[in-house]
């Protein structure tokens, strides 16, 4: 017990690197377009330069806007709505960044695996790749190993049954905005869905 109660527990928030998954393109009236979306990690402030990802494109925000009131900045866990200083092409899917504090961009990664499915997951086969509010289609170009979860061993594999965890190479069809899973969970945690 005095272990539990005197562990060091990391911060679970990220307030250097703002990333934003948008969820909802908010279009009541032709005056008003907002990007709806739960702040993953980070700070952001009226006047920032944000880019679109993977488009590329840049803008600056003019309003942070909330159910109760409209604020100066807003931080990471907070639901808000952003509305830009331009009229840029943003999706549901898309991830909204700081412009100099841009994520990584790729369609092929090395990824960590918790298969809980009764089929085994294979080679080759198209699954669903979900990440936040994007969902493109992927597969597994190939395994590095399977982990023994008793012993730790690593060893080689050519799929994951049922609770078995393993390491493996994912194919996107889509290149995809992400951060390692240690830095910011959201932007590198996904579940892969047998279609």
């Amino acid at each position: 017990i005095q272990i539990l109660e005197t562990i060091e527990v990391a911060p679970n928030r990220d307030l250097k690197h703002f990333r934003m998954p948008v969820q909802y393109v908010n279009r009541p009236n032709l005056d008003f377009r907002g990007y709806c979306g739960t702040i993953s990690s980070g700070i952001i402030s009226i006047g920032d330069s944000i880019t679109v990802l993977p488009s590329q494109k840049s803008s600056t925000v003019k309003e942070i806007v909330t159910y109760d009131e409209n604020l100066d900045y807003a931080y990471a866990q907070q639901s808000i709505t952003l509305t830009l200083n331009d009229e840029i092409d943003i999706s549901r899917g898309d991830i909204l960044v700081k412009s100099d504090e841009q994520a990584d961009m790729s369609n092929h990664l090395d990824v960590n695996i918790v298969w809980m499915n009764e089929e085994p997951l294979v080679k080759g086969k198209e699954y669903l790749i979900k990440r936040a509010a994007t969902t493109t289609i992927g597969k597994i170009s190939s395994f590095y190993y399977q982990t023994n979860v008793n012993t730790l061993e690593e060893k080689p594999t050519n799929k994951l049954e049922l609770n078995e965890i393993g390491k493996a190479s994912l194919l996107l069809n889509n290149k995809i905005a992400y951060d390692t899973y240690n830095s910011i969970k959201a932007m590198g945690s996904f579940i892969i869905i047998d279609k």
